[in-house]
């Protein structure tokens, strides 16, 4: 399942049962990218991983050629917890910061290892048939499905190295 967001920003995608992993692409087909940030970097294994900061982590991928940007992930709003279980954050200052490895090629894989289909009996849904989120806001059940993922990653494809591994169930 591709996070509806993405739809647009995804190449060589690979589907199984419970990931997605694709290639970030931008609208007009550039894979070279940088990568903006906002969280705190640790270093693991030489090289700096993202995690959250004060607030949630978020990720934009940038098109140095066009200047196109675009959402990746953000920790607020995506993953199982941020939709059902972790209460809203307010007044969130997220400044962007340009991660250290400087442009290239990146992929992302999402994990899928809730079964929502099984578990919808116990979501609220309102007449549109849109199910109730933890901030009391509602979104199309495909649209929950898709970005309610319970892990996430990135990988640089240029160093070959893992630089974002996030648990979010």
């Amino acid at each position: 399942m591709i996070p509806f967001y993405l739809t647009n920003h995804l190449t060589d995608v690979k589907e199984k049962k419970d990931t997605t992993t694709g290639i970030l692409t931008s609208s007009t087909g550039n894979t070279d990218l940088e990568i903006y940030y906002y969280g705190e970097l640790r270093r693991m294994q030489r090289i700096p991983y993202i995690v959250d900061g004060e607030f949630p982590c978020l990720i934009y991928a940038k098109d140095p050629i066009t200047n196109e940007a675009f959402l990746v992930f953000d920790g607020a709003k995506h993953g199982y917890d941020a939709l059902f279980c972790n209460d809203p954050v307010q007044d969130m200052q997220r400044n962007l910061l340009l991660y250290p490895s400087g442009k290239g090629k990146f992929a992302v894989t999402f994990g899928y290892g809730i079964d929502y289909e099984e578990e919808k009996d116990s979501y609220i849904f309102n007449r549109n048939k849109e199910v109730e989120l933890i901030d009391k806001t509602y979104m199309d059940w495909e649209k929950v499905k898709s970005i309610g993922y319970d892990w996430f990653s990135m990988k640089s494809l240029d160093k070959k190295k893992f630089f974002v591994d996030l648990e979010l169930a």
